[in-house]
């Protein structure tokens, strides 16, 4: 596999996923140093993405030095669609997916994935550190890793959205609640754009449904409902990877996110903790079709 060409894809998937969200606007300066210090990386790769996000038409050079951010959210979302899956990627969520169908212990060793996957050792380690990151799986003591409980049968899908049903609405009224405007803005035109979108990935729809959970748990200002949410939200990474929610039920959901930011909007925080109570039932109410 090659690790190079798999790093500098995900580097522009990043980058054009920054510009959907708002984060980067168009005409925005792509500094190299400040990126690199944002996705952890030197500053080799990450010019090869910057160069590869220019040939896409995402970036552009300006009067000055350096590269400028050439493409609105709408566009950068369509190349998104576009980018090929990179090879890593592909291996991870296919762990995943074995993992969630039972077909592969709770319990491994790196050499059985290894033999499963035909992987080698720089390979797999990547891909580990990139299930470990998600909260799918944690190293034992010695070279064993086990997987985490996930959300893989019906009592455990209820019993995922019990605990939030406790959490989550309940955040809302908490004395140390703080509304977020600015970022609830973007967070809106986000689920806009969902909602008026002609296609859009399944991963794209739970990537803002997770965004919009945390953001709400993150405006209680309290570091136990954020690490809560955090957590439910590694939990439904594997339903993902299964495809098992209906995208239908995605697509209602953004506007039962919206109802809950309307009533936030206007400073009515009990109706927007009804609103997410209701909206948390309905979600429980059409879990997925479990296999086992």
């Amino acid at each position: 596999m090659d690790s190079k060409t798999d790093l500098q894809l995900r580097l522009v998937r990043q980058l054009l996923e920054m510009i959907v969200d708002g984060v980067l606007q168009p005409g925005a300066h792509l500094r190299e140093v400040e990126l690199a210090q944002t996705f952890g990386v030197s500053r080799t790769p990450l010019r090869a993405a910057l160069a590869q996000l220019s040939a896409l038409g995402a970036a552009e050079k300006g009067e000055g030095r350096g590269l400028y951010v050439g493409a609105n959210a709408a566009t950068a979302e369509r190349l998104l669609a576009g980018l090929p899956q990179e090879d890593e990627e592909q291996v991870k969520e296919r762990i995943a997916r074995d993992w969630f169908e039972g077909l592969i212990p709770r319990e491994v060793s790196e050499s059985f994935f290894r033999s499963r996957y035909g992987l080698g050792k720089m390979t797999l380690s990547r891909v580990l550190a990139m299930l470990s990151d998600e909260g799918v799986i944690s190293r034992m003591p010695g070279y064993g890793w086990q997987f985490e409980p996930t959300l893989n049968s019906q009592a455990a899908n209820d019993a995922s959205y019990d605990f939030r049903l406790l959490i989550e609405p309940g955040a809302i009224l908490q004395a140390s609640f703080s509304y977020d405007r600015a970022a609830a803005a973007v967070i809106r035109s986000r689920h806009e754009r969902v909602l008026h979108a002609q296609t859009l990935k399944l991963s794209e729809l739970f990537r803002l449904d997770e965004d919009f959970h945390l953001f709400i748990a993150e405006c209680s200002r309290n570091t136990f409902v954020v690490q809560a949410v955090a957590q439910q939200n590694r939990l439904r990474r594997l339903l993902e990877y299964e495809s098992l929610i209906d995208s239908g039920r995605l697509n209602a959901s953004c506007m039962e996110h919206l109802s809950i930011l309307d009533a936030l909007d206007a400073g009515e925080r009990d109706r927007a903790a009804a609103a997410m109570e209701r909206h948390l039932l309905n979600a429980k109410a059409a879990p997925p079709a479990f296999k086992r």
